[in-house]
C-alpha cells in the first residue's frame, strides 16, 4: 500500500480531533460562564467557590447564602451543586457518552437549611424514573401519583401533610419544567435537591421560580419571611 494513502487520512483525522478540540473547550468555557452566572443571579449567595475537575468537564461549587453571624435572613444558609458537560471537545469519547451516558449537560443543586420541612417528597421525570428510583431510600413506603405538565409526564412520591400538594403547585409553577429531571425535598437531613437540564436564559428563569415555591415545604412557622422574622403560627 503506498504510504500516501495512510498518511493523508491520518492526517485528517488529526486534524479533525484538534479542531473538535479546540472548539468543544471554547464552547464549555462558554457554558461554564453562563450557568455560573445565571445560577448566581438567581440564588444571590454572599460568598462563591468553584472547584474544576476534568478540564473543562465541569465545576463543583458553594455558595454561602448568608452574612456571616445573620441567621434569618433568608431560609437557605448554603447551596451546593455540581454542573456537568458533554465532552465537546474529545473527537472520541463524545460518540461513547451520547450511547452509554448522557446526552445533555446536567446541573445538580441542593439547598440546605436550618428550617423545619413537612415532610420528604419527590417530582421526578417518568423518563428518568427507573435511574432514579435506585436512589430513593424507602421508596415503596412513599404515596404515589401520576402528573402532566406542559405535555410531559412526572412522577410525584411523597410523605408528610400537605408535600402532595406541595409537589404540583411546584410542578406547575416553575418556569421551563420540561427540563426538570428529579426535584426532591428531605425532612430528616433538611435540604432540597434540584437535578436539571441546563439550557442558556432558562436556567436562571428556572432557579428564580423554582425558589418561591419552596416556601410551602415548611412546616407553618418554620420559615422566615422577608424581613428576616420567623413566621407565626
Amino acid at each position: 500500500m503506498n504510504d500516501t494513502a495512510l498518511i493523508v487520512p491520518l492526517v485528517g483525522v488529526a486534524l479533525l480531533t484538534t479542531l473538535v478540540y479546540y472548539r468543544g473547550r471554547k464552547k464549555n468555557r462558554w457554558i461554564s460562564g453562563w450557568i455560573s452566572r445565571e445560577a448566581e443571579d438567581a440564588l444571590r449567595p454572599v460568598d462563591t467557590e468553584y472547584v474544576n475537575f476534568g478540564g473543562v468537564i465541569g465545576y463543583n461549587f458553594v455558595y454561602k447564602m448568608r452574612k456571616k453571624g445573620d441567621s434569618h435572613d433568608q431560609p437557605f444558609r448554603e447551596a451546593k451543586g455540581t454542573f456537568t458537560l458533554l465532552p465537546r471537545h474529545s473527537f472520541f469519547f463524545i460518540p461513547i457518552s451520547f450511547l452509554f451516558f448522557t446526552r445533555h449537560d446536567r446541573y445538580y443543586l441542593q439547598l440546605y437549611t436550618d428550617g423545619k420541612l413537612a415532610g420528604e417528597g419527590h417530582i421526578i421525570a417518568r423518563s428518568y424514573f427507573s435511574r432514579a428510583a435506585r436512589m430513593i431510600i424507602g421508596i415503596d413506603s412513599l404515596q404515589r401519583d401520576d402528573a402532566d405538565c406542559n405535555g410531559k409526564r412526572y412522577v410525584l412520591l411523597w410523605k408528610g401533610k400537605g408535600i402532595e400538594e406541595s409537589l404540583r403547585r411546584l410542578l406547575f409553577k416553575l418556569e421551563h419544567p420540561e427540563l426538570l429531571l428529579h426535584f426532591c425535598c428531605y425532612d430528616e437531613n433538611k435540604n432540597f435537591f434540584l437535578y436539571v437540564k441546563p439550557v442558556w436564559q432558562k436556567l436562571g428563569e428556572l432557579l428564580k421560580s423554582y425558589l418561591p415555591e419552596l416556601k410551602p415545604f415548611f412546616v407553618k412557622g418554620g420559615y422566615t419571611d422577608e424581613s428576616g422574622n420567623a413566621e407565626k403560627d
